[in-house]
C-alpha cells in the first residue's frame, strides 16, 4: 500500500498576480511533473511575460505551500494598492468603479487564458461590464471618471480594459447613450484583442517574421470567429473585434473595407485602440506630455485612419478628459 506525499507547492490564478510588482515569495511552474522555480522573492512578473503566458494558456503559478498565508496577504495589499492609487485619481466616490474596474481586468484574463474561449466565463464579464455601466451612467461626471480608469503597465489584460473604459467614454460624448449600444462597444473592447492573446508565443517573439505579420493581420478574423461561436455574444460585438484595424482609408486589415462601410462602432473601438497604443509608446514621458502627444497624432489624422466627421468631436473629448485642455 502506497501512501500519498503531503503536497508541497499550491496554485495560484495568475489572474490575482498583479504585472511589474516585486513578489513576496518564490514562484514556481509545473513543468514535467515537477516545479521548477521560475521567480525569486523580491522578482518580478512584467507585463510582457504576462502576455507570453496568455499565448501559452498559463492560468497558474505554484507558491510552495508554506507561503500560502503570506502570499494571500501580498495579494489582498496588492489588490489594495492597485485599487487605490486609480481611487487618488477619480476619487473617493468612485471607489466602486475603480474596484469593479478590477474584476473586469481579472475576468478578461480568465477569458484570455483559456485555451479556447469559455461561454460561462464570457457571460460572467458580460453580467460585471452591464453593472460597470449602469453604475457609471447614475454617476455624477461619469464620462470623465471613465476616462480616467486606465493603467499603463502594458498587460494585454490591461490594455484591453483601458480601451473599453476609453470606447464607453467616446460613444458617450459622441452621442450613444443607449444601454445596448454601449453593453456592445464595451464588450467589443474588450475582446479585441482576443485573437492576438492566441498568437503563439514563439512567433510574438519574433516581430521581424513573415509569420508574426500574418498572425497580427489575421488576429481581428481569429477573435471575431471566437467571439462568434458564443450564443451570448450579439454580432455587433464580432463586427467591432473584427473591424478594430480596419482604417477610413481602405488600407488597414484584415479586409481593407475604407469609408462607412467600417461600423461606426468599430471606429470608436479603433480610435480607443490607438490612442492607449500612443501612450504606451511614449510611457517614458511625463504624463501631461504623454497625453497631449498622442492626442495631437491623432488630431492631425486628417481622414487617414478614422472617419474626419467623428474625428473632430471624439478629439475635443479626449482633450477635455485627458490633456488638461481648457473648454
Amino acid at each position: 500500500m502506497t501512501t500519498e506525499k503531503e503536497p508541497t507547492h499550491a496554485p495560484v490564478p495568475l489572474a490575482k498576480i498583479v504585472p511589474d510588482q516585486e513578489l513576496c515569495a518564490d514562484i514556481y511552474l509545473y513543468i514535467n511533473s515537477k516545479y521548477l522555480k521560475y521567480k525569486n522573492l523580491g522578482e518580478i512578473i512584467g507585463a510582457k511575460k504576462y502576455d507570453e503566458f496568455l499565448s501559452k494558456d498559463v492560468k497558474e503559478v505554484f507558491i510552495q505551500i508554506s507561503d500560502i498565508p503570506k502570499f494571500i496577504q501580498w495579494m489582498k495589499s496588492s489588490k489594495e494598492d492597485s485599487i487605490n492609487s486609480l481611487v487618488e485619481s477619480v476619487g473617493e466616490e468612485h471607489r466602486e468603479l475603480v474596484e469593479a474596474r478590477e474584476e473586469i481586468t481579472e475576468t478578461i484574463y480568465e477569458v484570455f487564458s483559456d485555451r479556447e474561449i469559455n461561454s460561462a466565463v464570457v457571460e460572467h464579464l458580460q453580467h460585471i461590464s452591464q453593472n460597470f455601466i449602469n453604475k457609471a451612467k447614475q454617476t455624477k461626471e461619469s464620462t470623465h471618471v471613465l476616462a480616467k480608469l486606465v493603467k499603463h503597465n502594458r498587460s494585454l489584460a490591461d490594455h484591453s480594459v483601458n480601451v473599453a473604459n476609453i470606447s464607453i467614454y467616446l460613444a458617450m460624448a459622441l452621442g450613444h447613450n443607449h444601454q445596448m449600444i454601449l453593453e456592445n462597444i464595451y464588450l467589443g473592447a474588450l475582446l479585441h484583442d482576443y485573437g492576438k492573446a492566441k498568437i503563439p508565443a514563439n512567433i510574438l517573439e519574433n516581430p521581424e517574421s513573415n509569420l508574426y505579420q500574418q498572425a497580427i493581420e489575421f488576429h481581428p478574423i481569429k477573435g471575431a470567429k471566437a467571439a462568434r461561436s458564443l450564443s451570448s455574444v450579439k454580432d455587433p460585438v464580432a463586427l467591432i473585434v473584427e473591424q478594430h484595424h480596419e482604417q477610413f482609408n481602405g488600407k488597414g486589415f484584415p479586409k481593407a473595407i475604407a469609408g462607412k462601410d467600417i461600423y461606426e462602432l468599430s471606429q470608436i473601438v479603433a480610435l480607443a485602440n490607438h490612442y492607449d497604443n500612443l501612450c504606451d509608446e511614449n510611457a517614458n514621458m511625463a504624463q501631461e506630455q504623454k497625453v497631449k502627444t498622442a492626442i495631437k497624432k491623432i488630431e492631425y489624422d486628417r481622414g487617414k485612419l478614422f472617419n474626419p466627421e467623428m474625428l473632430e468631436r471624439a478629439v475635443d473629448a479626449l482633450k477635455l478628459a485627458y490633456g488638461n485642455y481648457k473648454r
